[in-house]
């Protein structure tokens, strides 16, 4: 697949997944956070491009750089909108997948994990190094009660070297309490699994309505780390549970946009979850999916 391809078919996934509504709790394009809106996610996609693009052909060319691609595409959203982090998250999950999918001239989705897997096997202390120092430019929110390797904490970066930690390595010690990095260190099995739920449901109703379905029984299959980190696990269990209870009965349109108004009203935003959902529909658009 070409280099541009890929990176459309990240763009799109970017711009699917924040336009799909009702997504509870976050932001979508019936509704915006009070200092992130619907069109800084929007400018943050479109500013995405060059970098996706470039990620599939490094990926193409075997060549190495998963992290300085990563700071390279938070420098780029934050240069096109003023609305803070938009897509950290999903830059960590969707860059090696673009490198990954830029080795092959057709997508077949078991060796696109396979190859994905592989390049976040082979991460370096530079890759970890360049990883950190994006955090601060994203202002991404942290948990800040981490024992070790503060990713707000400069001391960290000459601790990484000194212990010559890779990203792989770093990822493996937060996988216990983010989401995101566990996705990142177990191969992107939640990923390509709900790519594939996705996928099937697309087949039967519209992509909208595939999005939110999905986006749903992930809420009910993990609790979400970055409700976990800004409400504590309490909160993070109820949202879980509350989609637990909606999958279970089939709940209807009214129910669901019910949980959303909710969720945003108290301030509790699935981000990680939505950005799980775009790396599942940038696997989907990978493998063929139309719409």
């Amino acid at each position: 697949m070409n280099a541009d391809d890929i990176a459309r078919s990240a763009q799109l996934a970017l711009l699917l997944e924040v336009s799909a509504y009702p997504k509870p709790g976050n932001v979508d394009r019936t509704h915006d956070f009070r200092d992130t809106s619907y069109e800084h996610f929007l400018a943050s996609a479109v500013a995405l491009y060059p970098v996706f693009r470039k990620a599939a052909v490094r990926g193409s060319a075997g060549r190495p750089g998963v992290g300085a691609l990563v700071r390279e595409g938070v420098e780029a959203s934050i240069a096109w909108q003023r609305g803070g982090n938009t897509h950290f998250g999903a830059l960590l999950l969707m860059v090696p997948l673009a490198m990954a999918a830029g080795v092959y001239p057709a997508i077949e989705l078991p060796k696109l994990q396979q190859r994905a897997a592989e390049i976040m096997r082979s991460t370096t202390v530079e890759d970890a190094i360049e990883v950190y120092r994006a955090f601060p430019k994203a202002k991404v929110k942290v948990r800040r009660t981490v024992p070790e390797l503060d990713v707000m904490d400069v001391a960290s970066l000459q601790e990484i070297r000194n212990k010559q930690l890779t990203l792989a390595e770093i990822l493996s010690i937060s996988a216990s309490y983010d989401l995101i990095s566990r996705e990142l260190v177990s191969g992107f099995t939640r990923s390509f699994q709900f790519a594939a739920l996705l996928t099937e449901y697309a087949r039967e109703s519209s992509i909208n309505d595939a999005i939110t379905r999905t986006y749903l029984q992930l809420l009910a299959a993990e609790e979400d780390t970055f409700i976990t980190l800004k409400f504590g696990p309490e909160k993070s269990r109820y949202v879980q549970d509350r989609a637990k209870r909606l999958v279970a009965t089939g709940c209807s349109r009214e129910e669901l946009e019910a949980f959303d108004t909710e969720l945003v009203g108290a301030g509790l935003n699935p981000g990680s979850s939505a950005d799980i959902i775009a790396a599942a529909l940038f696997i989907s658009i990978l493998g063929g999916l139309r719409f």
